[in-house]
């Protein structure tokens, strides 16, 4: 697979326009297992909207000040946008944690997902989040098409 010697970086204002969270397995005294999904709008470099799917497990903090809420989370969100010029979508897979009130997370958009404009997108992503409307930078590539090499 040939790759792009030219990344980019694109930065983009995140808002989370609701949070749907359910835990499916917290038994006394044991971290909990939760999962949520919540839609995301894209503002900057990269404009569109998202739906995000994510596992949790709280190891610590208290359920009743989200702020003070410590675990880890996994996975994957559906963007449908455009981003330097090309519109389609793309598929990242997420990882983090949250601890001292900021969800710090890393993703990485999956291989072959994405599509229209987009094909080729490959790249990772970043974010710190300590509210509902925070910033992301996302670097960035196209694989060179080799019919045109």
């Amino acid at each position: 697979m040939i790759r792009s010697q030219l990344r980019k970086t694109a930065t983009a204002t995140v808002t989370a326009t609701s949070w749907d969270e359910s835990h499916y397995d917290a038994p006394d005294g044991q971290p909990a297992l939760a999962q949520a999904e919540f839609p995301l709008t894209y503002k900057g470099d990269l404009v569109g909207e998202s739906t995000t799917r994510l596992l949790l497990v709280y190891t610590g903090g208290d359920p009743a000040e989200p702020a003070s809420l410590v675990g880890d989370y996994v996975g994957f969100e559906r963007i449908t946008g455009t981003l330097d010029g090309r519109t389609g979508s793309f598929v990242v897979r997420h990882q983090g944690r949250h601890e001292g009130g900021v969800a710090r997370t890393t993703g990485r958009i999956v291989a072959d997902s994405a599509t229209g404009d987009l094909v080729g997108l490959h790249g990772e992503l970043e974010a710190a989040a300590s509210d509902t409307t925070y910033e992301v930078t996302l670097s960035y590539a196209f694989e060179q098409d080799p019919a045109v090499h």
